[in-house]
């Protein structure tokens, strides 16, 4: 049968040799449409008589008057002038009794095929509209549910659990401030204070604490407003000037405010000691004094940063923000975390779990999207906290692993050494990425240390 479509409302003789020619409407062997019925049209093989065969299956087709057009029998043919038509395979010279009877039998099992193929298309579609219904109330509902749903965040492990007991609360401005504030060498006059990134805790430093201790006479470390044991006001507008303050307000409850400090900081904490070092250019009266600076794998050029596909679906803070926080868990935080860290040196599940326990703390993972406003605020403060790095004349290095895939090596390197030549870089291990302090505490330390002892 020919392939090519039919126009609407014409007829197309099919003819074949071995087989009786039909009528047919549509796309021929697929199916029509006569008046209100759909029919499967098919080629009927006629093996009696070459006679055609002109009336359509399930047709209905009716006259110009209204009433079924009906085959005309030979003496009401000859006396209205037409010829009479053939609605069987047997001509007028055969025995209809013997030739009928298998010819009904093959058109019955035709008809038959082509009920049961019509039936299955309607389950099909059926079935198939079904399912489309059933996609859009998921797509509806779960969002839904979902921003209704609490679930209680994981128990603390016994290495969380000790590190929150062992640390103190401070209060700023009406909330709790969490921090840790250990004593190390006695009779050193050296304080250094830490400073986290995004969007783990104070506890990032756990595996270098201990060696600190070592060197300096207090080693400090606060969880920033939003992050770890530390309240987390929603809604609230975040911002890196608050943290800021917030530093300094720590340093007066623990009367240091005199004292100068050395400043180890990384990712979202490289930000907040950026407006640090802003604000102790500007030698404002209160403000904390700095001796040195030591940023690591921050993202504290706007141009060279790569942030992660949720945090730039977080950070403009459309409609999705809250269905998108509500709808994170564990294991879209571990996919999450997992690839900016190294090949060799990825955290195992418990450290993992540790981290995202200190996220969901307090509902963490609900403020998540206000906490990421920061990439837009470094965006538009460039001027201001890059500024400050390069005019400032304290001491200042930067400790790297390399295959961050968030701050690039080279475009990240060949910029900050272009803007801030007079600062040393300490460059670990090619297989060191994103949390070098996490993938490489020795090789961190021993760069540290190297950068103290050099001034």
């Amino acid at each position: 049968m020919s392939d090519k479509p039919l126009a609407e409302g014409t007829l197309q003789r099919v003819t074949s040799a071995k087989t009786a020619p039909v009528w047919e409407k549509g796309d021929s062997g697929r199916g029509g449409k006569l008046g209100s019925r759909s029919i499967f049209i098919y080629e009927v093989p006629c093996f009696l008589s070459s006679t055609p065969l002109r009336q359509p299956r399930l047709a209905n087709r009716r006259s110009a008057a209204g009433s079924p057009e009906r085959p005309l029998s030979s003496t009401a043919a000859a006396a209205a002038g037409r010829p009479a038509r053939t609605v069987g395979c047997a001509d007028a010279t055969s025995d209809p009794v013997r030739l009928w009877a298998p010819r009904r039998a093959q058109c019955s099992a035709i008809l038959r095929r082509a009920a049961w193929d019509n039936a299955a298309m309607v389950r099909r579609d059926r079935l198939r509209r079904m399912r489309e219904w059933w996609v859009q109330v998921g797509l509806l509902a779960v969002p839904l549910l979902a921003a209704y749903l609490h679930i209680p965040p994981p128990q603390l492990s016994p290495a969380l659990h000790s590190w929150k007991t062992s640390g103190k609360f401070f209060t700023y401005k009406g909330l709790r401030i969490f921090y840790q504030d250990s004593v190390g060498v006695v009779g050193s006059p050296e304080i250094v204070v830490l400073l986290h990134g995004f969007p783990t805790s104070s506890y990032d430093w756990y595996k270098i604490w201990e060696g600190l201790t070592l060197r300096f006479h207090r080693v400090i470390a606060l969880d920033f407003l939003g992050f770890g044991f530390s309240d987390k006001p929603r809604p609230h507008q975040y911002s890196i000037f608050e943290q800021a303050s917030i530093v300094e307000s720590l340093l007066r409850h623990l009367g240091l405010q005199n004292r100068r400090i050395n400043l180890l900081s990384h990712d979202y904490g490289d930000i907040v000691a950026q407006e640090l070092l802003y604000r102790y250019k500007q030698n404002r009266s209160g403000r904390l004094t700095i001796k040195s600076l030591c940023l690591s794998n921050g993202g504290i050029f706007p141009e060279t940063h790569r942030p992660l596909l949720l945090q730039k679906l977080l950070k403009d803070g459309g409609v999705l923000s809250p269905i998108l926080t509500r709808l994170m868990n564990f294991f879209v935080f571990s996919r999450g975390l997992t690839p900016v860290f190294g090949p060799y040196t990825r955290p195992s599940e418990s450290e993992l779990w540790d981290m995202w326990a200190g996220i969901r703390n307090n509902d963490g993972n609900l403020v998540i999207d206000s906490l990421l406003q920061y990439i837009n605020q470094r965006k538009k403060f460039r001027r201001r906290w890059v500024g400050a790095l390069a005019s400032v004349s304290i001491p200042i290095h930067f400790i790297y692993g390399p295959l961050d895939p968030i701050n690039p090596y080279p475009e990240f390197l060949e910029l900050y050494r272009k803007t801030l030549p007079r600062s040393t870089v300490s460059i670990l291990d090619d297989h060191i990425s994103h949390y070098p302090q996490l993938e490489d505490p020795m090789g961190f330390l021993n760069a540290y240390m190297g950068f103290i002892n050099s001034f």
